[in-house]
């Protein structure tokens, strides 16, 4: 199901981008991984192809995932790309404003593989459906 999507990783930590590339290149998937708002922007159309997926993590050096998340959802270009968020910051308040931006899916850190194979498939097959945070 993951082989050859296009996803993006938004994540400044380079020990979180090694665990996506390791999980996710097994999967077939091409992963491409930046840690800002300008490299995101210039990733998403690498090569002049939109990404199937992008994998936002909250909080990014001197950046919020939350106002990229808004930016990406109000470009009429990019709105409709899944974008599933990964966090160690999972409050209530965080998770309501997330879904207020359509946010459908979450996965806490630390990576579970399983859970991450998961949550991508169903995001990508349904991106509509909500995915439920402990599922």
């Amino acid at each position: 199901m993951l082989s050859g999507k296009r996803i993006l990783a938004v994540e400044d930590s380079r020990t979180i981008k090694l665990q996506l590339r390791m999980i996710l290149e097994r999967e077939g998937v091409k992963l491409s991984e930046t840690g800002s708002e300008w490299g995101m922007l210039s990733k998403i159309e690498e090569y002049g192809v939109i990404v199937d997926l992008i994998i936002m993590d909250l909080v990014l050096n001197g950046e919020n995932g939350l106002e990229l998340i808004a930016k990406l959802k109000t470009n009429p270009k990019y709105k409709d790309i899944p974008i599933m968020i990964l966090t160690d910051k999972v409050e209530l308040g965080t998770i309501m404003k997330a879904k207020q931006l359509g946010i459908k899916c979450y996965l806490k850190k630390p990576i579970r593989k399983a859970a991450l194979i998961s949550r991508l498939e169903k995001l990508l097959e349904a991106p509509g459906t909500e995915i439920a945070l402990n599922e």
